[in-house]
């Protein structure tokens, strides 16, 4: 088989997979609130900052890590914002399982 016809099947897979699919319909909602959608995206661009800096062994900001703090907190007040993260983080965890299986070639 084809390698190039492989990775569109695992394209069209992962489009069909629940994860997306369930993804795909939280920022639908996410969308229609303009609060929860800049408190998801703050959220998760700190939280990959913090986790990059962790990477490469950097020293993380204390005032960066409090923040972050601050915003969990205030995502746990919002429905919205938190399922969309829920979403967002089951399909970053199958991505990375994926991703784990396509190295160890």
């Amino acid at each position: 088989m084809n390698v190039y016809d492989c990775a569109n099947e695992l394209a069209k897979a992962l489009k069909e997979s629940h994860e997306f699919k369930k993804l795909q319909e939280a920022r639908v909602v996410l969308k229609k609130d303009a609060q929860a959608e800049e408190l998801a995206n703050d959220f998760i661009k700190l939280s990959s900052e913090i986790e990059l800096a962790k990477y490469q062994k950097q020293e993380v900001d204390k005032e960066k890590e409090e923040k972050l703090q601050k915003l969990s907190s205030l995502l746990s007040l919002n429905p919205t914002a938190m399922e969309y993260l829920h979403a967002f983080m089951r399909f970053q965890m199958m991505m990375a399982d994926i991703t784990k299986r396509l190295m160890t070639l």
